[in-house]
């Protein structure tokens, strides 16, 4: 179904690093328990319980029982969302009270919902579970109001942002010059952008650039030219940037042309 992504998974050890989504997360534990480091607090969502992760909320994932966890989780467009809560009474928010729902009723309208548009293939029969699922989930759990309003401006004022700066990376892009593009004042902008990403616009601009480096040097590029080339000051700005980001030096790099890609964004200058 266009407009919702889903997973199916199982986790013993494994640990997700800080990252965020910029859909809405939800999922249906249905074994063992999974947790979260949400908003400066360590939450548990045992078996049978919902987790629910706003838009660009970052957070971790861990497992917290000796089992692991098993889930079935959806990401859900704003369009979508959108669309069927179009004619909710509350009005339209695509934000949960979350991270955790405890509601056996709306937990089976999920996984029977999930379960549905793995196999099911008639369209009818998805469009009517989606619908009854994200009603009662929004209506019992939804976070709307004036609050909810102002989160939902400043989310699309920072996604706005992050656009931005995915298109401009090679300028030196001003902090008034991205605070005009939203309304914000430079502070509410630089508060509102970290509360999203973990990171301020100015240290996104500059993963972003150290990611490109990156990939030039994957094609032959010297450290010192890709430096220049993707605007940092001079190769020891690049270095230290890259050695955070990467765990290498762009030199050792360079000579073995390999390094995975981080799962997370990290804090840089």
């Amino acid at each position: 179904m266009q407009g919702v992504e889903l997973l199916s998974a199982a986790f013993n050890r494994f640990s997700f690093s800080k990252h965020w989504h910029d859909q809405l997360a939800v999922g249906v534990i249905l074994q063992g328990a999974e947790g979260l480091d949400y908003r400066g607090d360590k939450v548990v969502i045992p078996c049978g319980q919902i987790v629910a992760i706003n838009p660009a909320e970052p957070h971790t994932g861990f497992a917290a029982s000796d089992g692991g966890w098993r889930y079935r989780m959806f990401y859900f467009e704003e369009a979508l969302l959108r669309e069927t809560l179009r004619e909710h009474r509350n009005g339209f928010s695509p934000f949960l009270r979350g991270p955790v729902v405890d509601d056996p009723a709306v937990f089976s309208l999920l996984l029977e919902l999930h379960q549905a548009l793995e196999t099911e293939s008639f369209s009818l029969a998805q469009d009517s579970l989606l619908t009854a699922a994200l009603h009662q989930l929004f209506q019992r759990h939804g976070d709307g109001g004036e609050v909810e309003t102002k989160r939902a401006q400043d989310l699309q004022g920072c996604l706005r942002i992050r656009d931005y700066l995915h298109d401009h990376w090679r300028r030196n892009v001003a902090l008034e010059e991205l605070a005009g593009l939203t309304g914000m004042s430079r502070f509410q902008l630089i508060r509102a952008f970290k509360q999203r990403f973990a990171l301020t616009p100015h240290q996104f601009l500059i993963l972003l650039k150290t990611r490109e480096a990156k990939r030039l040097m994957e094609a032959g590029m010297e450290p010192l030219t890709a430096a220049l080339e993707c605007g940092f000051f001079d190769q020891s700005h690049l270095h230290r940037n890259f050695k955070r980001v990467y765990g290498v030096t762009p030199g050792s790099f360079a000579k073995r042309n390999f390094v995975q890609e981080p799962q997370s964004p990290l804090v840089i200058d």
